[in-house]
């Protein structure tokens, strides 16, 4: 595999996300009939080959599927690995009681990236499914918003606040994503929404924001599907290239000549 040549001034910052890693306490323990480790490490070396540099990468939830202190102390030698500065939001399987949080909740993560700010959120809530950002935290990141109006800003949760058009996934999506949009609603330096959850990429657009995810590095969720149903696609992951000006460029790769196994009596999730 040929590098990935990106076209960078002084200015420009490369930016990965992955997400829904879902791994388990031991490295050689399968999920619903795939390795998540190996699906991981090789999304790892997939990205490292192809990229000369990166400035950060960001885990958009779900690190762990078994959620023990084991698991998330493997992820994070693992990331410390790359030597590229890495960062993470918790997803509905995690445990926030034992998550690696980057400052006390729920105080927003703030990335700086030049003439970027990524700001990281938390939209689970232990035992559910489904995703709520807790009212405090919206509005610490009112005052975020409002200090880092002369940047350009990226934000980051778990849960999707667009529908997917698919009904047993739907109804998982963060449940009030009206009273995030009421937030982000007067800033128009808001550039895009990353989000993990649904297991595939997808793009929506408002008010200006695009809201973006990825491919797991784990199983691929079978997009419009009704009923719970995996994809036979390649797991994969999002660059995005961050202008100086405030554009910027993205594009999903997956993993080239990936065996995908699926398990077709798994029902659930």
């Amino acid at each position: 595999m040929s590098s990935e040549i990106l076209s960078l001034n002084n200015e420009d910052k490369v930016l990965i996300q992955i997400t829904d890693t879902h791994l388990m306490d031991h490295p050689e323990t399968g999920f619903v009939g795939i390795n998540p480790e190996e699906n991981f490490l090789a999304v790892v070396q997939d990205i490292q080959q192809r990229f000369d540099h990166i400035d950060a990468i960001i885990n958009t939830g779900d690190i762990a599927q078994a959620a023990v202190p084991a698991t998330y102390t493997r992820y994070l030698n693992t990331m410390k690995q790359m030597n590229v500065d890495f960062y993470h939001i918790p997803g509905n399987h995690d445990n926030l009681d034992i998550f690696p949080f980057h400052d006390p909740q729920p105080y927003p993560t703030i990335i700086e990236l030049g003439q970027w700010r990524v700001i990281l959120l938390n939209s689970t809530v232990n035992g559910r499914t489904d995703g709520r950002i807790q009212t405090v935290q919206l509005e610490l990141l009112k005052d975020v918003l409002q200090r880092l109006q002369n940047y350009y800003v990226i934000i980051t949760c778990h849960h999707n606040p667009f529908n997917m058009d698919s009904r047993w996934l739907d109804q998982h999506k963060l449940k009030n994503a009206d009273e995030l949009k009421a937030v982000l609603a007067p800033f128009k330096n808001i550039k895009a929404l990353l989000h993990g959850h649904v297991h595939q990429e997808s793009h929506n657009e408002w008010n200006g924001i695009k809201f973006l995810s990825a491919p797991a590095t784990c199983i691929q969720f079978k997009p419009l599907s009704q009923e719970f149903s995996i994809d036979k696609t390649a797991p994969g992951y999002r660059c995005l290239h961050l202008k100086a000006n405030g554009e910027f460029e993205t594009k999903i790769h997956r993993l080239e000549n990936f065996k995908v196994i699926i398990n077709e009596e798994i029902s659930g999730y």
